[in-house]
């Protein structure tokens, strides 16, 4: 098989979602300082900091799922999930045939 490679759609995909909902408690924050710098402009400079680090956090956490994923697997189960995601085509396409052909199985 080719080298495995990350779909450039799930990484930024894992990457927005990581900003909106695992750092929520960051983002948040965030946000709220960032409308109260409408009235108290110091608010402003701590929202922005807030997102920054919001955004350093998620990117820093998606490349971690990234290198995990190209990283040599022993379970067979993750390797298939893995070949799945790396297969050329659509991922989403692939993922879901490997999903069909799982529960397939599970019933024979």
């Amino acid at each position: 098989m080719n080298e495995r490679k990350y779909p450039l759609s799930l990484f930024l995909m894992g990457f927005v979602t990581n900003v909106l909902f695992r750092f929520f408690w960051l983002s948040i924050p965030g946000a709220l300082f960032l409308i109260v710098g409408i009235f108290i402009k110091p608010c402003i400079d701590i929202g922005l900091i807030l997102f920054i680090i919001d955004v350093f956090l998620s990117f820093i956490d998606q490349f971690r799922i990234r290198n995990t994923f190209l990283q040599e697997s022993s379970h067979p189960g993750f390797r298939e999930f893995q070949d799945a995601l790396s297969k050329d085509g659509d991922w989403r396409k692939n993922l879901m045939e490997l999903m069909d052909e799982k529960i397939d199985n599970d019933r024979h």
